[in-house]
C-alpha cells in the first residue's frame, strides 16, 4: 500500500532533491510543495497552506482540483499527494 511517505518521496526523485522528512503522523511536510514550487519555478506564494499551494501546482500542470484532494486540518490527501506528483510528471517529462 503506497502511504503518503512514498509519494513524498517520489515527487523528491522526480525533481531530483532530497525528500524532506515527514512530519508527526502521516501529515506531509510543507516543504516538499515548497520544493516543487522552487524546482519548477512556478512563482506560487509560499505563505499559503499547504492545500492553496498543492492547488496552484495542480492547476498550473492544467489538471483541475477537486474537493477530495484536501483534508480537514489543512492538510492534503492522499490522492491530493498523488494529482501533485501527476502534476510534478507533467513538467519534468
Amino acid at each position: 500500500m503506497t502511504t503518503k511517505a512514498d509519494i513524498v518521496w517520489d515527487i523528491a526523485v522526480k525533481l531530483g532533491v532530497e525528500a524532506p522528512k515527514m512530519s508527526t503522523g502521516s501529515t506531509e511536510p510543507r516543504e516538499i510543495f515548497d520544493l516543487v514550487n522552487e524546482a519548477l519555478g512556478l512563482g506560487i506564494d509560499g505563505s499559503l497552506t499547504k492545500p492553496d499551494m498543492a492547488r496552484k501546482i495542480v492547476e498550473a500542470a492544467g489538471t483541475p482540483w477537486n474537493a477530495h484532494y484536501e483534508s480537514s486540518g489543512g492538510t492534503v490527501t492522499k490522492v491530493g499527494l498523488l494529482a501533485v506528483l501527476e502534476a510534478v510528471e507533467h513538467f519534468v517529462a
